[in-house]
């Protein structure tokens, strides 16, 4: 909805401000705490003025495409969630239901074929723990519950440089036959490694 600036430039601070950060998207409960002011204050000053108040269904839909838009612009979820006003918890699921980003046990196949593949290039497990963000004892934890035998898939890809993205890609939808042949490696290899990460 798009607001005439005389109209805006006519009303008080106060009310000009309500108008401008209903039209950005945030609900009147966020207006109110964050002008502290009442809520219903907000829905008055809208009403007053013939905005269209949104219902809770067009608010969440509103905030979906807003926090899809910005993930698409390249914001991390923490940033869209600074921008958003909701939780990044919040922010997750909304990119995980819109397949945007993997779910939490897509990423914990893709960090235990991370784990592999730096195993097999000689990192130890502090400085692997480190560069994907988690505790020694969350790393072993996370390994332990994995339900993969990392010493047989760390010696079938000893010498495959590129685990974790055939990995990332099969969580991605793409066939089998398509990732052999974009990493030159035989079906039956790759076959062979998706199986052990449960991944058929």
């Amino acid at each position: 909805m798009e607001i005439n600036q005389s109209f805006l430039s006519s009303l008080s601070e106060r009310n000009r401000s309500i108008i401008q950060l209903y039209l950005q998207g945030l609900s009147s409960y966020k207006i109110a705490d964050r002008l502290k002011i009442n809520r219903h204050t907000v829905t008055k000053v809208l009403k007053d003025n013939n905005i269209p108040i949104r219902t809770k269904n067009q608010y969440d839909e509103n905030r979906k495409k807003r926090i899809i838009t910005l993930f698409k612009q390249g914001k991390s979820i923490y940033e869209i969630s600074e921008i958003v006003g909701v939780s990044h918890y919040s922010v997750r699921l909304t990119l995980e239901e819109e397949n945007l980003t993997l779910k939490k046990y897509e990423r914990d196949i893709l960090n235990v074929a991370r784990y592999i593949y730096m195993k097999n290039k000689g990192f130890d497990t502090q400085d692997i723990a480190k560069f994907l963000n988690m505790t020694e004892k969350a790393l072993n934890k996370l390994i332990r519950n994995s339900g993969i035998n990392i010493s047989s898939v760390r010696r079938k890809t000893k010498n495959i440089d590129n685990l974790a993205d055939i990995i990332e890609k099969k969580l991605k939808g793409q066939k089998n036959k398509d990732i052999a042949m974009y990493y030159n490696l035989d079906i039956v290899t790759v076959k062979e490694i998706l199986d052990d990460f449960g991944l058929f």
